[in-house]
């Protein structure tokens, strides 16, 4: 037999959002020397077109924290997802994922641009810059507007974003930011990180908030790089 017992009951104000998190692929030169079937099969599901997701964002104005525990997610009345909600402070926001938002379409598209060799010195030796630049398609297919929110993660140095994009540079190592949003990769083990990668190269992140009405599609343009020895 099964027993619900309220505890307590609080209105908390959401709102819809797409967001769409875009993850690092390490760099080419890394690539070369992934051999085996698992690495290959990773490298090309990283490099499938990225999927847009329909999240309600809480905001916790209750006088108690929210904690870890699976969540049902009701509409008139009628199950609309089952989800997970994370842990959330008094005054912080939660995101919950309602599903996959297969009439949002997102294309990804990084061009390198440049290799500037002997771009630095350290310690006697010489790195190579890495000059990329990406853009990210979004068109909203939806019969209403909506508001996306991009994150996209790059294993170097954001230097450039349009559309109002909001750079940030974190370290892998360290940032708990970072790692509270996403789990390292598969692949971070495979690969023995030189002892200097860090000392140039951090995650760079750019985030969008855009509005797209139905039907309309915007290029989020940016340009990064990475050093390499």
């Amino acid at each position: 037999q099964r027993m619900v017992v309220p505890i307590t009951e609080t209105i908390l104000k959401y709102r819809d959002l797409y967001t769409v998190d875009i993850g690092y692929t390490p760099p080419r030169e890394m690539r070369q020397n992934f051999s085996l079937n698992e690495q290959q099969l990773e490298m090309m599901r990283l490099q499938n077109a990225p999927k847009a997701q329909h999240k309600i964002r809480l905001m916790n104005k209750s006088n108690y924290p929210l904690t870890t525990a699976p969540a049902l997610i009701l509409r008139d009345g009628k199950v609309l997802a089952q989800s997970m909600m994370t842990y959330t402070s008094i005054g912080g926001e939660a995101d919950m994922v309602v599903t996959t938002a297969v009439d949002i379409k997102v294309k990804k598209r990084d061009t390198e641009t440049a290799r500037v060799p002997n771009a630095e010195n350290w310690n006697g030796n010489h790195y190579a810059r890495i000059e990329l630049a990406g853009v990210l398609s979004v068109t909203n297919f939806r019969g209403m507007p909506v508001e996306v929110e991009v994150t996209r993660n790059v294993l170097g140095n954001v230097t450039k974003a349009e559309n109002d994009g909001a750079i940030s540079s974190l370290n892998v190592f360290e940032a708990d930011d970072y790692t509270a949003r996403t789990d390292y990769p598969t692949w971070w083990g495979w690969y023995n990180w030189p002892y200097w990668w860090n000392h140039f190269n951090g995650i760079g992140r750019v985030v969008w908030n855009v509005k797209l009405v139905a039907g309309k599609s915007v290029d989020l343009n940016y340009n990064w790089n990475y050093f390499w020895q």
